[in-house]
């Protein structure tokens, strides 16, 4: 601000509100996908609070009589400082968000799209989580070729239980790891060739392809940092079109809730592509995790 010391009039800094309006989530078809403030609420909710102090400070007198009214420039210019401060805080939480739940997405065409809870699940994800001890420890990975569980005395027993529920849902013939859901007597790639396994048709005559999660949703809860997410952000990780494939009645069930690792009688490159596929999976969404956390502190 430029002091003039013969009582002339100066301007001090006017801020320029925040906008929304300009961020979007590639999640499957515009008509379905969720908008970015329905899957960051905090986040949105966040640069809403700072826009509207921008505009009450905006509104209030900005010139003032130096050096008359220098006490009064100066703190209408600290409280702009402190406001542009926060808007860049808010600003690059809520597009850090926005692109974490990009990333749980898949663009190819086809791909489901990503939705925030309903009201009554998100409520249940909120109690289950204040009932996590602060500092809880999740267990270590079960034994090669044993299953994940959740025991029924595990603090977050409650939030497994919620994200269960119509968990994986009806997909219909999504596209689901660039693939969609296979025909009646396709092939199934979990299996040698020579077995003549094939997609059999399920009692609404289509194919009995089952959408699997390839980290398996009882690994997902107990992953480092999962159970201090906010209720939005485990809803959709625990539902990422990332995280499905489809997969055959007969693989789905021997894979169950362990690695495909563990599995025997299986196809060795199809065993061998589906374990990568978790390895690489499990490090991106540790990692869209801790990034979430890191813009809820």
């Amino acid at each position: 601000m430029t002091r003039r010391p013969d009582g002339r009039r100066s301007v001090a800094r006017v801020l320029v509100a925040l906008l929304l309006a300009g961020w979007c989530v590639v999640a499957g078809p515009p008509a379905t996908a969720a908008t970015p403030e329905a899957l960051c609420p905090a986040q949105a909710a966040a640069v809403e609070s700072v826009t509207a102090r921008i505009a009450a400070h905006n509104a209030a007198p900005s010139t003032f009589e130096i050096p008359a009214q220098a006490a009064l420039a100066a703190a209408y210019d600290a409280e702009a400082a402190q406001l542009n401060a926060e808007a860049t805080v808010v600003d690059a939480n809520f597009a850090a968000c926005v692109a974490a739940m990009g990333a749980l997405t898949d663009a190819r065409a086809g791909s489901p799209a990503i939705k925030p809870p309903p009201a009554e699940v998100e409520a249940d994800l909120r109690a289950a989580a204040a009932s996590v001890p602060a500092g809880w420890t999740p267990p270590p990975p079960p034994p090669p070729g044993k299953l994940w569980r959740v025991l029924p005395n595990s603090p977050v027993r409650g939030l497994y239980d919620a994200l269960r529920r119509n968990n994986p849902p009806e997909l219909g013939s999504a596209t689901l790891q660039g693939s969609p859901r296979p025909a009646v007597g396709a092939p199934d790639p979990a299996y040698p060739a020579g077995l003549g396994q094939v997609f059999r048709t399920n009692a609404r005559g289509g194919s009995a392809a089952s959408p699997d999660h390839v980290l398996p949703l009882a690994e997902l809860v107990q992953m480092p940092g999962f159970a201090r997410l906010s209720p939005t952000s485990m809803y959709v990780l625990a539902r990422a079109p990332l995280n499905f494939q489809w997969l055959s009645f007969k693989a789905n069930t021997s894979k169950s809730s362990r690695s495909v690792a563990g599995m025997s009688g299986v196809d060795p490159a199809w065993q061998s592509q589906q374990v990568t596929l978790e390895q690489q999976l499990r490090a991106r969404v540790q990692s869209i995790i801790d990034e979430l956390l890191r813009i809820q502190a």
